[in-house]
């Protein structure tokens, strides 16, 4: 009997270290994948991957002229092949800027889009412009524009994957605009974040730390996931240690159409977009995207290191539910706008929030006078750090 209770007593034990072991190995796992990621601090990207992106330019079918765009292709671990798109706005092509004479460059601006998203926000590209910035924009691999049929959309495993489509974005656009004005390559540059964006932006700015940009704004970013304290704290936590075994098992779409309906101008909004590339309904999400959605947010709140200024945009008000109400039409309908000011101090010594009332969770999709504020603060940020640039 003493035998069987001592073999009772150990099997726990046994299960335990078994298990604390498997997790451990898909953690050392996980961490040498990161590694093989991105382990640098600066941008190095070959030339001769600018030179065949540049070969492929096209006129951009989305938007049409004078947005033309830009193939890129990466390959960050050596194994999967990502593709991702540079969208140009090209300088001096807006009307403002057009009616100006000998307009000079003043900086460049490459813009983050967010989740389930593309870059379509003709305005934002017509008002750098006009402020005197080159401006481009890039569809990350698995969105909008870069989006191949079969492929799992708006999908990672980690957050870095991401970094070596941006290091290309940052270099073509550089060279797009040096070959049009030699004084681009000395001029500074600047990164604009949205939702998802936002928090990929932040990162990516924290770690290719020897690459100081002039500035970075971040349009509500997605410091945080939308849900009670218990979900947030506890429950996705532990869900998301699941990514760490199984990051392909599929939990799902989760989220209302209520956003995209603000949006919609065939709806409640003033916007007509690709439904295609952007969906009302949110893309199935997967055990891995969470982790590393997580990940990253877990990363924010232990403290971030960014050197550049940083501006943290958001409304005044969050919208819930999945009935329809007239609050979407003035407040952030994806995430709370509590959480986003909460963590926007963890970012770095250099952060300044401003709140836009009535902005919607895209500021610059608001309605008219409540982007025209957003775009204000935006610009008046840059402006200032570029001067001082």
């Amino acid at each position: 009997m003493k035998k069987v209770k001592i073999i009772v007593m150990i099997i726990p034990l046994v299960l335990f270290f078994i298990a604390w072991a498997v997790y451990v190995y898909f953690a050392n796992a996980e961490a040498m994948q990161e590694v093989k990621l991105d382990s640098t601090s600066i941008i190095d990207v070959h030339p001769d991957v600018i030179e065949k992106s540049m070969s492929q330019v096209q006129t951009d079918m989305e938007l049409g002229e004078p947005f033309k765009v830009y193939p890129i292709e990466t390959s960050p671990d050596s194994h999967a092949v990502f593709h991702s798109t540079l969208i140009e706005y090209p300088f001096g092509s807006s009307p403002r800027a057009d009616s100006q004479n000998n307009v000079s460059l003043r900086g460049i601006v490459l813009y983050v889009h967010g989740y389930n998203d593309y870059f379509f926000q003709k305005e934002l590209a017509e008002k750098a412009d006009s402020a005197g910035f080159a401006f481009f924009a890039i569809d990350l691999h698995y969105c909008g524009r870069s989006f191949v049929s079969d492929e799992p959309r708006s999908d990672m495993r980690n957050i870095k994957e991401f970094y070596a489509e941006l290091d290309v974005a940052v270099e073509l656009s550089k060279k797009i605009a040096v070959d049009d004005y030699e004084e681009a390559e000395h001029v500074p540059f600047v990164i604009i974040g949205h939702s998802l964006g936002g928090l990929i932006s932040a990162l990516y700015a924290n770690d290719r730390s020897e690459q100081r940009f002039a500035a970075l704004v971040l349009n509500s970013p997605f410091f945080d996931m939308n849900y009670n304290w218990f979900l947030r704290k506890i429950g996705l936590p532990l869900v998301s240690e699941m990514g760490l075994f199984w990051p392909d098992f599929c939990v799902g779409s989760t989220g209302d159409p209520n956003y995209a309906y603000s949006l919609l101008k065939s709806e409640k909004g003033e916007w007509e977009f690709n439904e295609t590339l952007k969906s009302s309904s949110r893309p199935d999400m997967y055990f891995g995207w969470l982790r590393a959605v997580m990940n990253g947010q877990g990363r924010v709140h232990s403290r971030l290191n960014i050197k550049s200024p940083v501006l943290v945009m958001h409304g005044d008000c969050s919208a819930k539910g999945e009935e329809w109400t007239d609050d979407y039409l003035h407040c952030d309908g994806v995430l709370d706008v509590d959480h986003i000011e909460e963590w926007a101090p963890y970012l770095g010594d250099s952060v300044t929030t401003t709140t836009i009332p009535g902005g919607l969770h895209d500021l610059f999709l608001s309605r008219k006078d409540v982007r025209d504020k957003a775009y204000q603060d935006a610009f008046s940020f840059i402006d200032a750090h570029v001067k001082k640039d």
